[in-house]
């Protein structure tokens, strides 16, 4: 492992400023400290620490009997082996008093030296816990088997342990004769009060097993011998290794007044840690408080314990709890959880006497007091704590949905490995899952060479200076993603402490394209050796270049309107042509038939009624190109102007429908115009035309281009004043969920490779929207057709 490369940057204000006592060492002996080892080891100045070894500050044997000397020196080594040590060590201060450390010390490089960084922290009450857990532990086996009552575990069937004395009281030779026979095997066979022994004993081990509480008794035993002797009997629930089962005390009835002793003094331990408790304690019974300790009345701001008694917990508790919840119902629920369970831990808002709320947690256990089941409370102040877990849960959850939702490549790195990344780096780099990049360097994740030449790892190292110097860099790197492919990002690097330690962390955002651009900016300025004037006019081309692409898609619908109204007018032109020509071939046979002196009455009658045919003819095709023309006439001025002028809604609609007959017919599709005759409006009717053009040529091309046949409805509804609702509908093949959100957005199309430009239904959401002062949304399934919503505000009512 190797030594840990400290910068000085941040480090001495560590060292300065920890509650923990540090020290550094350097061949055996510390060189350097800061004041909390000295406040530690009670040491006045400097001079009594430096200069010293660590055995100087421990007693000659640890706790577990090994010298410190040659115990210390084995972690030393370790330390030099392995990089660093954690370990618990018994101290001892200038004064010669004993006391417990754990301690960390750390391999270090420090000025070109090897030294060993130290950090002591006093655990002297944590140690004095364990000691007492394993004193106690000890005990109670020793009181366990030791005791002169008779001890046994019953598991409601058979007896599982004794000890020695219950073994002597009942005349066994060993514990094993005891283990595994029934209670009612030591007993006679009737109790004095009747009752079977038997039946008498089901009912205190049913009783024992049920309530959880102690079950105090007195009961005849029997001897091996045959003996009766009377004993009084405390049974308590107990689980061992998952089982519940019975502890049983079996004591003498001589014995008895010396078991009331000892009661009285458990009741006086119990109401000095009643009293003296820093924790609040009450006596509570269901409806009011009985009693209090001191900590109780100091915690909600009373005077004395007489202001508490008689109060209901309410009485100290704002009328609403954290969650919304009513106190009073919050704690009838408690309440009721307490009495089923026995007991129950929560938080809950306590009201101090001058108003202020405060949290608290409070544990309840229901006890037996004077022969009365009352509830026994501990309460806590938890206030500091809940506010800093409510602020640590807040920047928590802000700080995890901005690292894992952030659109750039955010990570975590140590200065050898990446500790965490985001989705947004594992899609960046083309990785499954954040396990595969955790624990790679980042030059792993780049090629050998950068674009200029330099070894990758060679700027990296120089990148790598500049963050633990500066504090942060920016630049523009080449990445390598998993598959081989070089790509450029930008890179914005810092420092900042994550869970108590100093790391890097990274904002990598993919500029591939950008860099692309930029180098065929170049490529092209040098192929083109064109001069910077030039260069301002292609910008300028281009810029105009991207106008005019946007206005003639908002000419398409113009264009697609003149197709259709030319093939419309070529059927009855073509038709009139042919009977002009037929008139004309009739006529000039007619005049050399009169000029040749030929001509009689049947031809000139023949002549006169046909031509009467050809004229009706010629006329109703003229009538029809002259509607068309009209027709196309209007809907062109309108799409190419931008005034307003009254319409009748309905009328206009069927004229566009009108102008786009001949691609519907051809589509096989059937229009529907469901509209109220009387809606007359002031609007541009140009800009409504090219809606509903590009809606149709929409439906046309993608809707039905797989299909024979199909249906579109336009119905119109009245909102009454200037407000009208469309709804635009057909029953083609409709959008996918993929595509939906995307289909008003610029030069998006499925149909590119067939002359689509992706404008169509993004100038009529501009046109809707902003020239219009309306909404459009869309709605659709895939194989269900389309449907958009339009909500139109016009100028006026027109009349």
């Amino acid at each position: 492992m190797s030594e840990v490369q400290t910068p000085v940057s941040g480090f001495e204000t560590v060292f300065r400023d920890s509650k923990d006592g540090l020290a550094i060492f350097k061949e055996g002996i510390f060189v350097d400290c800061n004041q909390s080892m000295l406040d530690l080891v009670g040491a006045t100045k400097r001079d009594e620490f430096i200069g010293l070894t660590p055995f100087d500050f421990s007693p000659e044997f640890q706790h577990d009997g090994r010298l410190s000397a040659e115990k210390g020196m084995k972690y030393i080594d370790q330390c030099y082996e392995e990089g660093s040590v954690r370990f618990e060590w018994l101290h001892s201060n200038v004064r010669g008093e004993p006391f417990w450390c754990e301690v960390i010390i750390t391999k270090m490089i420090m000025d070109g030296e090897v030294v060993v960084y130290t950090n002591w922290r006093d655990i002297t009450e944590k140690k004095d816990l364990e000691l007492k857990i394993a004193e106690q532990k000890e005990t109670f086996e020793t009181l366990f088997n030791e005791s002169l009552d008779g001890l046994s575990v019953f598991d409601g069937q058979k007896y599982t342990d004794c000890n020695k004395a219950f073994v002597k009281m009942f005349g066994f030779a060993s514990k094993e004769d005891v283990i595994g026979i029934h209670p009612s095997q030591v007993s006679p066979k009737y109790q004095p009060d009747g009752r079977t022994s038997k039946d008498a004993a089901q009912e205190v081990i049913k009783g024992a097993l049920a309530q959880g509480v102690n079950n105090r008794f007195e009961w005849m035993h029997r001897k091996v011998d045959g003996t009766e002797f009377w004993t009084e009997v405390i049974l308590t629930k107990v689980t061992l290794n998952g089982v519940d089962s019975i502890y049983a005390v079996i004591r003498d009835i001589s014995e008895k007044k010396d078991l009331e002793f000892r009661l009285e003094q458990q009741k006086r331990t119990f109401e000095t840690l009643f009293e003296e408790s820093l924790d609040g304690m009450t006596i509570y019974d269901g409806k009011q408080y009985l009693d209090c300790n001191k900590a109780f009345v100091r915690m909600m701001g009373f005077d004395s314990k007489d202001d508490i008694i008689g109060l209901s917990p309410l009485a100290i508790s704002p009328e609403l709890q954290a969650d919304g919840n009513t106190s009073f119902d919050k704690a009838i629920t408690l309440n009721t959880e307490i009495i089923e369970n026995g007991q129950a831990g929560f938080e809950w808002v306590h009201k101090k006497t001058d108003g202020t709320e405060f949290w608290t947690e409070i544990l309840v256990t229901t006890i037996v007091l004077n022969g009365e089941e009352v509830f026994f409370t501990t309460t806590r102040d938890i206030s500091e704590k809940k506010a800093l877990e409510l602020e640590i849960a807040e920047q928590k959850l802000t700080f995890e949905t901005l690292f894992n939702e952030s659109e750039d490549g955010l990570t975590f790195f140590d200065g050898e490995k990446y500790l965490d990344c985001n989705k947004a780096f594992l899609k960046l780099m083309g990785f499954e899952a954040k396990e595969d990049v955790i624990g790679l360097n980042p030059v792993a994740l780049s090629p050998e060479f950068q674009p200029d030449g330099r070894p990758t790892t060679e700027l990296f190292e120089a990148a790598s200076e500049d963050v633990y110097g500066k504090g942060s860099t920016r630049c523009e790197w080449q990445h390598q993603k998993t598959d081989g492919t070089k790509f450029w990002t930008e890179i914005i690097v810092g420092m900042l402490s994550l869970n108590g330690k100093e790391v890097i962390y990274s904002i990598t955002r993919d500029i591939n394209e950008q860099k692309e651009l930029e180098l065929q900016i170049v490529e092209q300025n040098e192929q083109l050796n064109k001069s910077n004037n030039e260069l301002e006019k292609t910008i300028a081309n281009l810029e105009q270049a991207q106008d005019k692409l946007v206005e003639s898609e908002k000419m398409a619908s113009l264009g697609s309107l003149v197709a259709g109204v030319a093939h419309e007018i070529n059927t009855p032109v073509g038709v009139g042509l042919v009977g002009i020509t037929q008139f004309e071939e009739d006529h000039r046979h007619l005049s050399r038939r009169y000029q040749n002196g030929e001509l009689t009455e049947q031809d000139l009658e023949e002549f006169l009624s046909s031509s009467q045919e050809i004229a009706d003819i010629v006329k109703k095709n003229l009538d029809r190109t002259a509607q068309l023309v009209k027709s196309f006439k209007q809907i062109a001025v309108d799409q190419t102007s931008e005034e307003d002028r009254d319409i009748n809604l309905k009328d206009y609609l069927e004229e566009v429908l009108y102008s786009l007959g001949s691609m519907v017919r051809k589509a096989g599709v059937s229009v529907t115009i469901e509209c109220p005759d009387n809606v007359n409006v002031t609007t541009n009717p140009g800009l409504i035309s090219q809606v509903f053009t590009n809606l149709i040529m929409n439906s046309l091309t993608h809707g039905f281009d797989q299909k024979e046949s199909g249906n579109i409805t336009i119905a119109v509804r009245d909102l009454g004043g200037c407000s009208l609702e469309i709804r635009y509908q057909d029953d083609g093949k409709g959008i996918t969920e993929v595509n939906l959100p995307k289909i008003f957005d610029p030069f998006f199309t499925t149909n590119r490779g067939k002359g689509g430009t992706g404008l169509g239904l993004n100038v009529t959401y501009n046109i809707v929207t902003n020239a219009l002062g309306g909404t459009i949304t869309c709605l659709s399934e895939e194989g269900k057709g389309v449907e958009f919503l339009i909500g139109l505000n016009v100028k006026e009512r027109a009349e």
